[in-house]
């Protein structure tokens, strides 16, 4: 029996004891990447609904029964994807993200990564799931407690004194102050963090100039304010529909090196950025 707080699309959902249930209204009326991802044109309370439960039949995710090693990569450059490739040609060590009914978690097996991340949106609150969390210790990972809770800065922290050092942290758009408080610690701790910024959505332009400054790589997601602060300041983009901005060469490094595994066509061109065509772009954009 557990209860789990989270956005999607900018909706406000609660999954209690597995059932979900939609309190908000979607902020986005359409998205290309979901549109491509589930076939959905125009967003409402029953697409939300629909796409969680065939996460949960189809991974078992918010339940006992939850996948934990996945090979698949529906995201072309998504945050899990581009983590788990870096695990594989040997850029992190390891990576602190969140995954529900274990809240945050240091990963460093690609597949476990993967399974963690693949379709995981933008989680508020997590309540314990006891096989979730066995499950993970069996692949390595660590947990910060077993009462579910998200702390990234403690996660990097963990990272740190389990002898990693290359560390990876992906942070909520809305939690923009964890980039801050991460490279703070990183100097104190004399361990590497490099930071994604993720779920930003609905973000201020004073908290995406926070991301710009201390993210390497950070997620344009529905977000006007990324696109103006973060896309001005950026190295490189990839992908014009949902843009993500490399802030740092390290950002440029780990794009690249998911560009080496991609297996599709790619184009690398000069431009000046951000590049975000009209008609490619969530709607609104908020």
């Amino acid at each position: 029996m557990s209860e789990h707080l989270l956005e999607m699309a900018g909706a406000r959902v609660r999954i209690r004891d597995g059932k979900v249930e939609v309190l908000t209204e979607p902020a986005i009326r359409s998205c290309p990447l979901r549109q491509d991802l589930y076939g959905i044109k125009i967003e409402s309370k029953e697409t939300v609904k629909r796409v969680i439960e065939e996460h949960m039949a189809e991974l078992g995710m918010y339940g006992p029964k939850r996948v934990l090693e996945l090979e698949d990569k529906p995201v072309s450059f998504g945050a899990s994807e581009i983590l788990s490739d870096a695990l594989s040609g040997g850029l992190i060590d390891a990576a602190v993200l969140v995954c529900e009914g274990a809240g945050t978690v240091v990963a460093a097996k690609p597949a476990v990564l993967q399974a963690i991340g693949a379709h995981m949106t933008g989680l508020i609150r997590t309540e314990p799931i006891e096989e979730i969390q066995v499950g993970l210790e069996e692949r390595g990972c660590i947990l910060i407690d077993r009462q579910g809770t998200v702390d990234q800065v403690l996660g990097f922290e963990r990272a740190v004194e389990a002898g990693y050092r290359r560390i990876a942290v992906t942070v909520a758009g809305a939690r923009a102050d964890d980039a801050r408080a991460l490279r703070e610690r990183e100097r104190a701790l004399g361990a590497g963090a490099t930071i994604l910024a993720v779920h930003t959505t609905g973000i201020s332009e004073n908290e995406a100039q926070v991301l710009a400054e201390c993210c390497d790589l950070v997620w344009s997601c529905a977000s006007q304010s990324v696109r103006k602060v973060a896309g001005g300041k950026a190295l490189m983009q990839i992908g014009i529909a949902i843009p993500v901005f490399a802030l740092t060469p390290m950002g440029k490094r780990l794009i690249l090196n998911r560009a080496m595994h991609f297996s599709g066509q790619l184009v690398l061109h000069r431009a000046g950025l951000p590049v975000t065509p009209e008609g490619k772009q969530p709607e609104p954009l908020v």
